[in-house]
């Protein structure tokens, strides 16, 4: 997956705004970026470089798939689990399952599996973007150019300039959404997300 820098971006920001910002600001700008960050993030439970697809996990107790796994990422969303690997030649049982603070509870009958094939959304991590000193210095690519004009359209914003806040913000939602079109023309949402109901991935459990 490509990146591009934290500095590129704040330097974009400065160009879009007209200005350079002094050192006093630049933590409000931060905050701003990683803001637009989270919204991005939190559009779609299929971006590729977080969407973990038939991930192999431990079941514990014969039910629960916990969020997090040692050597694995952790769950920030549970979208499907099965029984064997996904997605290959043959079909796959999938289990019903409901979400709480501990994970996913599968819904199992009299079955008491030890094993199961999830996939989900990765937890994005929890570093604040920004210019190092502990923070991240990457920017996903696809969203470089979203977080830089909805930075943009949020500063406006909080000089008081409304029209033209609502003009950038407008633009920012353009650029997210051809990001979003992407996605879906790479027909893995279409797989992914459509759960097909046949005898086999249904049958008595």
């Amino acid at each position: 997956m490509q990146y591009r820098t934290f500095s590129d971006l704040f330097d974009l920001i400065q160009a879009l705004c007209g200005v350079s910002f002094a050192v006093i600001e630049k933590p409000r700008i931060k905050a701003l970026i990683n803001r637009r960050a989270q919204k991005a993030y939190r559009s779609t439970n299929y971006w590729p470089r977080y969407l973990k697809v038939g991930e192999q996990r431990t079941v514990d107790n014969g039910s629960l798939i916990g969020y997090t796994q040692s050597g694995l990422s952790s769950i920030d969303t549970f979208l499907r689990i099965h029984k064997i690997a996904p997605y290959l030649t043959t079909s796959s049982q999938e289990y019903d399952f409901m979400v709480g603070g501990t994970g996913a509870t599968l819904i199992a009958g009299t079955l008491d599996p030890t094993e199961a094939f999830v996939t989900y959304k990765a937890q994005m991590s929890t570093t604040q973007l920004g210019d190092g000193s502990g923070e991240d210095t990457n920017i996903p690519y696809e969203w470089f150019q979203y977080i830089a004009h909805g930075t943009y359209a949020d500063y406006l914003r909080a000089e008081g300039q409304q029209e033209k806040a609502a003009l950038a913000d407008q633009e920012a939602a353009e650029l997210l959404q051809d990001e979003l079109i992407r996605i879906d023309e790479q027909h893995t949402l279409q797989i992914v997300a459509n759960r097909i109901f046949t005898n086999a991935n249904t049958q008595s459990r």
